[in-house]
């Protein structure tokens, strides 16, 4: 019995771990829309195939297709945070990608992004971006067409507090496997805590990025070309949510299944029978002669 005590103990840090890991890749990962990150192709008039986009919750990619040849640039999450406006740009600095973003905010044409690739086009027509489908009805200024900051910075913080808490949880685990610590909170009891915020704070995530995705991305996937005003690109019903953001079911459910052993194991214990203990009659002075 005290064997399968153990077990269960090992066993919700073998899934802390995994969860840990999961988290991880999910953060890192430019997969969101997804997500929790970002998959998304950009409708192109003249061109040989539709430009494909990825992107996380940092970075991601853009690559256009021209004719036979494709283009590649780097993206990077950008913020305004007085503005209350977010962005991925495909500038190189950070200098230059806030100014690219307040010339987007400004319904001005911003600066050639820097090609990826060491390919050269001669054709002028490979230097400039081709115009997509016209939407003259975007307004200059319209920040819903950019990322909320409060959104973005919300699924960061609530992954960023699942990864701190499965970390703790695995600690924790592995210390009540090793040791028996006398203090609620890192004892048994504590592990409760950790997985509990772990699954909140994965949901919340997901929930936070949903929103973010329903009420903006769907529409606008929020990159230099489908923010520019003079070239108009639409992403209108081509993005959807990727790999990293899905993936944060999987911690909810480990971490799920942690409360459910440690559930077991108390199970186990309460069922074990007490202890037998011999009650001494203090009273009988028979008990001297012993």
């Amino acid at each position: 019995m005290a064997k399968t005590k153990w077990n269960l103990l090992f066993a919700t840090f073998i899934l802390s771990c995994g969860s840990l890991a999961v988290l991880i890749v999910s953060l890192c990962t430019p997969y969101w829309v997804i997500f929790k990150i970002i998959t998304s192709e950009a409708y192109e008039s003249s061109a040989y195939r539709n430009s494909e986009i990825n992107y996380g919750l940092f970075v991601g990619s853009l690559t256009q297709n021209f004719l036979p040849n494709s283009r590649f640039y780097d993206l990077t999450m950008t913020c305004l945070y007085r503005e209350y406006v977010c962005a991925l740009s495909c500038q190189e600095t950070e200098e230059t990608r806030t100014e690219e973003v307040l010339q987007l905010l400004k319904g001005l044409r911003p600066a050639d992004c820097p090609v990826r690739t060491s390919k050269a086009y001669t054709a002028d027509l490979f230097d400039r971006h081709i115009p997509l489908i016209s939407r003259q009805d975007r307004p200059v200024n319209d920040r819903s067409n950019f990322i909320n900051t409060g959104l973005w910075v919300s699924t960061v913080v609530f992954l960023g507090i699942a990864i701190a808490f499965a970390s703790a949880s695995a600690a924790f685990s592995i210390m009540n496997v090793l040791f028996n610590p006398v203090e609620p909170i890192f004892s048994v009891f504590g592990l409760y805590i950790w997985n509990g915020v772990v699954i909140g704070s994965s949901a919340l995530g997901m929930i936070m990025w949903g929103a973010l995705f329903a009420s903006t991305l769907s529409d606008n996937i929020a990159v230099t070309d489908t923010l520019t005003i003079q070239i108009p690109y639409s992403s209108a019903g081509l993005a959807s949510l990727g790999a990293c953001y899905w993936v944060l079911f999987l911690p909810i459910l480990l971490h799920g299944s942690n409360i459910g052993l440690l559930v077991w194991r108390r199970y186990i214990i309460n069922k074990e029978p007490p202890q037998t203990t011999i009650d001494v009659d203090r009273s009988d002075l028979t008990i001297i002669m012993y």
